[in-house]
C-alpha cells in the first residue's frame, strides 16, 4: 500500500510498527490520552508501583465517654481504586489522643474500617492515657494494606471508645490528625 500525506496532515498506509525509531518525539504526542474504556495490560514487574496518593487531615476535638459505641474520631479520605487487583495502603495517625478520670483504667481505643467493614484496632489502651491524678497526650498510628477488591469509591475512617471508663479524646486542643492512602498495583 502506497503512503499518503493529505493536506489536512493524516497518514495513511503505514502499517504498526512502521515508522523508524527516534522519528516521533514527546512534543508531537498529545498532553493527554484518553483510555477511557479500554483495558491496560502492563508488562510483568510493574505490580508494587503507587498509582495514586489521597491525603486528609482532620483537627476538631472530639470527646466520649462511650465504653461500647463507636464515635467517628472526623478522619476519613475516600479513595476510587483503578483496578481490582489494586491494594490500598492506609497511614493514619490520630494525634492529641487522650482518656483521663476513673481509676486508672481508662484509655482510648481506636479502630480503623473501610466504609463500615472493620479492619483493625489502632490501639488496645494507648498506653493508658492518664488516671484520677493526672493526664498525658499522645498520638495513636497505623499502617494497614488493604485488598478492597473494587473500582468503586471507598472511605477509610477512624472511629474510637472509651476503655473501661472514663473519658476519651481525639484532637485534644485540635491537634491534627492525618489519613494517608495510597494506591498500590497488584
Amino acid at each position: 500500500m502506497a503512503i499518503t500525506i493529505n493536506g489536512s496532515g493524516t497518514i495513511t498506509g503505514v502499517s504498526a510498527g512502521g515508522l523508524p525509531d527516534n522519528c516521533i518525539t514527546a512534543d508531537d504526542l498529545a498532553t493527554t490520552l484518553d483510555l477511557s474504556g479500554n483495558t491496560i495490560t502492563l508488562p510483568s514487574g510493574t505490580g508494587g508501583k503507587v498509582l495514586q496518593v489521597v491525603n486528609s487531615d482532620y483537627s476538631g476535638e472530639i470527646t466520649t465517654t462511650n465504653t461500647s459505641t463507636l464515635v467517628d474520631t472526623g478522619l476519613s479520605a475516600t479513595i476510587t481504586p483503578s483496578s481490582t487487583s489494586s491494594k490500598i495502603l492506609v497511614i493514619a495517625t490520630n494525634s492529641g489522643v487522650r482518656g483521663w478520670g476513673g481509676t486508672g483504667q481508662n484509655g482510648v481505643h481506636i479502630e480503623l474500617f473501610r466504609d463500615s467493614t472493620y479492619l483493625k484496632r489502632m490501639s488496645n489502651r494507648a498506653a493508658n492515657l492518664g488516671t484520677d491524678f493526672g493526664n498525658s497526650i499522645g498520638s495513636v498510628s497505623i499502617s494497614y494494606l488493604d485488598s478492597p477488591a473494587t473500582t468503586s469509591a471507598i472511605t477509610y475512617k477512624t472511629q474510637f471508645y472509651a476503655r473501661v471508663e472514663g473519658n476519651a479524646r481525639v484532637q485534644d486542643d485540635n491537634a491534627t490528625s492525618t489519613i494517608t492512602l495510597m494506591e498500590i498495583a497488584g
